[in-house]
């Protein structure tokens, strides 16, 4: 079986963004020879890697989600909501998701570019109908204080909203395969 390592690389795609992956190095054939765990996929010869989340019921409406590293969050309702507020909701925790991503791969992208910032601010407000599950809309605010021309911070922006996963999950749907089962005390 061929061994492989993980190098991290960049794309520039064709609208100018750029994709950061990691990409298989491999000492020998890729196919057939190569095993993989049911945790990877590999398409056109790369490793997809599967993101894993795992939440745990507490109490009342209280659960932990981790990342499946080392990474955990409580969360919980509002007291108005039933609940104790000793996290965020999971909409909440999106939303908080949301703001981050567009940040963190702002910060990226100005990195890769030689753009000095002083100082990044992305707010993600949403909206939803108290008798709605769904938000009606997310509107993102991004405040930034750098050296650089208005130009390339709006040019850095563009790549930013072209390749954060998270605004892409906002932006268009993709698949979703539910699996339910019901286990035994």
């Amino acid at each position: 079986m061929g061994s492989y390592r993980l190098e991290p690389t960049f794309e520039t795609w064709s609208n100018g963004g750029v994709c950061r992956h990691a990409r298989f190095l491999f000492s020998k054939r890729i196919f057939p020879q190569l095993l993989i765990s049911s945790e990877e996929q590999i398409v056109f010869g790369e490793k997809m890697p599967k993101y894993k989340a795992t939440a745990k019921w507490i109490e009342n409406v209280r659960s932990i989600v981790d990342n499946s590293r080392t990474h955990s969050v409580v969360c919980d309702l509002s007291t108005a909501a039933g609940g104790a507020d000793t996290g965020p909701t999971a909409l909440e925790l999106a939303i908080m998701a949301l703001a981050d991503c567009a940040v963190t791969i702002f910060a990226d992208v100005c990195k890769q570019s030689k753009i000095e910032l002083s100082k990044v601010e992305v707010v993600a407000e949403a909206e939803k109908p108290a008798d709605s599950p769904k938000l009606s809309g997310v509107t993102i605010k991004t405040k930034v204080s750098a050296t650089a021309r208005r130009e390339l911070l709006e040019g850095a922006w563009r790549r930013t909203e072209a390749n954060c996963p998270v605004l892409s999950i906002f932006k268009e749907p993709i698949p979703l395969k539910v699996e339910f089962e019901v286990i035994s005390k």
